[in-house]
């Protein structure tokens, strides 16, 4: 299934729509689409929560920096991570599960989702642009002031990540296991 397609009634889904804009039965290629988005969106966290724990490492250790570079490299990657993340989100992974589970029912938790996933790509860009006038000495801001910045990001991206556990794979997986 292509990003944005809807799941059609009497194709992969069985039984038809319900009420409440729910699918009354998963089919096999709806389940092994579901399952794969399940795995996707997984893989993401990993990855973002990853990256939560170098952020984490780096506000711990301020106001010294690691010698290894790896405090560049997570300055220069982190903007890239979240918009990849989230495009291939926006993309493959929330279009099946609003089919799986009911457009009506998470079309609300998808606009907010999606409006954090802006939020947070646009904070990420600030904190690194922050952390890389750091690392080249250009200290316009306090130890305490980047630390509170990296702390604020880390954190918004683990909710984040929890809220799409609990809104979208949680509901998603019970679904798996009613059939």
């Amino acid at each position: 299934m292509r990003g944005g397609e809807r799941l059609q009634s009497g194709s992969a889904w069985e039984g038809g729509s319900r009420p409440d804009g729910g699918i009354s039965k998963i089919g096999d290629a709806c389940r092994s689409c579901l399952e794969q988005a399940i795995r996707k969106f997984e893989t993401n966290h990993g990855r973002i929560l990853t990256a939560c724990e170098e952020l984490e490492g780096l506000a711990d250790g301020l106001p010294a920096l690691p010698t290894n570079g790896s405090h560049l490299r997570l300055a220069r990657r982190m903007g890239a991570l979240l918009r990849d993340v989230h495009a291939e989100e926006e993309r493959e992974i929330l279009p099946v599960f609003a089919s799986a589970l009911g457009e009506e029912a998470v079309r609300d938790s998808v606009a907010t989702l999606t409006e954090e996933h802006r939020t947070d790509e646009a904070f990420a860009d600030e904190v690194c642009e922050v952390l890389m006038e750091w690392i080249a000495g250009e200290r316009h801001h306090d130890a305490a002031t980047l630390g509170y910045m990296l702390r604020g990001l880390f954190d918004n991206l683990r909710r984040h990540t929890a809220r799409e556990r609990d809104q979208l794979i949680g509901p998603a997986c019970r679904r798996l296991a009613s059939g």
